[in-house]
């Protein structure tokens, strides 16, 4: 503190010592709040993790009803990819067909022998029906690697170049027979050979196609053929369109990741909820440990969640009527007590779920909830989901309630320490002024005194 201290010179107390520990004394209540800080803060980094657990499930559930999950797909297979390679592109019609690759798409190849220029000059590119396509500069002396490094990097050449034993070689970088070109000019010679491109040939069940690439895309609707090879004499290839449906793969994964969400929801939770407090705490490690001990509001969102997954879904229609039908629950029951089971947390019977997909995927998605205008399981979960996630979920609402808290908490604490320094100033001020008063009645008595002796001897 700022002022006069006189620390007990006059009265002999140590009047320093006295102060701070009144003061210690009447700062007790702050340990309080401070506790209290750190007690609530933790409980909101809990309370955000769940939230986040919870956001992630509503992302893995929206999945399961998703449009884009229950999109139809085909599978498109060929027999020797050696041959070709075949992708759908769109709906195509299944059945299988007989490919047959008769001759590849090549591009345009011409070979220059190579003349150093003595001069600047342009080697001039021309397209095949003699109309100038772009001229490239080469400078006196230029060596063939110089030429080639020219070619390559003009993007409106059209052509590659390259180095071959000392010749000039150029191939277009389209394929077909309209690949041709010719070129003239600053460091080209006399022409070594040339070879023409042609375009590609396939027949499909009988039908022939001619290309200019070796990518086929409107033989077969809904399907893209990619040429690698040529077949041998009348020999043909297998092509098997499968017939359309859902892709089953991706909707295991869907479920799965729903699984995972579900399961890493209830982990954090439970974590939270049997965590327990620590009596008497006065640190900051124990006084963080259980503040969500046994949480009501938590106890009830699993509740509620594990209530959802165990019961029939109302809107479904056909074979399946719950998750269990999908292999989705639990856990089997078993002699052995498995606490991931009591915990609630969920197993997924692959086996069982693609049996189902293959038995019946009209009644999977209708259970899941992927029919349109039809409630299923994804739909009733989403509902109770809504109760707890997101920004007007009553996690929210309590993270916000806990910030309002902290916030509560720091003003408490400002204007306790406000407080305790107005109360040590005051302290100071009156022990100051309890010296001070006996400096003086000390001097007044050394006064007096000094007066007494001088008259008894006078």
């Amino acid at each position: 503190m700022a002022g006069i201290q006189l620390s007990g010179l006059v009265s002999g107390i140590d009047t320093g010592s006295i102060i701070d520990q009144l003061m210690t004394i009447n700062k007790i209540p702050r340990t309080k709040i401070t506790l209290d800080q750190d007690a609530t803060t933790k409980r909101q980094g809990l309370l955000q993790d769940v939230s986040s657990k919870l956001t992630t499930l509503k992302y893995a559930n929206d999945d399961l009803k998703s449009a884009l999950t229950w999109l139809d797909s085909q599978t498109v297979e060929s027999a020797d990819t050696s041959k070709f390679t075949a992708t759908r592109t769109a709906g195509a019609a299944p059945g299988g067909y007989d490919v047959q690759v008769n001759q590849l798409a090549t591009a345009e190849r011409q070979t220059y022998g190579f003349v150093a220029p003595t001069a600047d000059g342009t080697l001039d590119i021309a397209n095949a029906d003699g109309t100038a396509r772009v001229s490239v500069n080469v400078k006196a002396g230029a060596s063939l690697n110089d030429v080639v490094g020219a070619i390559n990097s003009d993007t409106k050449s059209g052509l590659y170049a390259v180095n071959v034993n000392g010749s000039l070689v150029f191939s277009s970088k389209t394929t077909g027979d309209t690949s041709g070109f010719s070129v003239s000019g600053a460091g080209i010679g006399s022409q070594t050979e040339r070879v023409a491109g042609q375009n590609s040939k396939v027949t499909i069940n009988g039908t022939a196609y001619e290309r200019q690439t070796n990518t086929i895309t409107d033989a077969l609707p809904g399907v893209s053929l990619t040429l690698k090879g040529k077949t041998s004499g009348t020999d043909t290839v297998g092509l098997t369109v499968g017939a359309p449906g859902p892709d089953k793969d991706k909707i295991v994964d869907k479920v799965k990741s729903f699984v995972t969400a579900y399961n890493d929801l209830v982990t954090t939770t439970r974590a939270g909820l049997s965590e327990k407090p620590v009596r008497g705490a006065s640190t900051t490690a124990d006084i963080q440990k259980g503040t969500l001990f046994g949480d009501s509001g938590l106890s009830t969102m699993l509740s509620q969640f594990r209530t959802t997954l165990s019961n029939a879904v109302n809107g479904a229609s056909g074979t399946f009527k719950s998750m269990t039908d999908l292999g989705i629950s639990t856990g089997a029951a078993s002699a052995t007590i498995n606490q991931d089971s009591l915990d609630g947390k969920l197993t997924l019977d692959e086996t069982k779920l693609r049996s189902a997909l293959d038995s019946d995927p009209n009644a999977v998605r209708s259970l899941l909830g992927g029919m349109s205008g039809t409630d299923g399981f994804a739909q009733g979960f989403a509902k109770v989901l809504t109760n707890y996630q997101g920004s007007a979920g009553l996690i929210q609402a309590r993270i916000t309630s806990a910030t309002s808290e902290l916030s509560d908490l720091a003003t408490k604490l400002t204007d306790f320490d406000a407080r305790m320094d107005a109360k040590q100033a005051l302290l100071t001020k009156q022990f100051t002024a309890m010296e001070t008063a006996l400096q003086q009645s000390q001097a007044a008595g050394s006064k007096f005194s000094s007066m007494f002796s001088t008259d008894s001897s006078s």
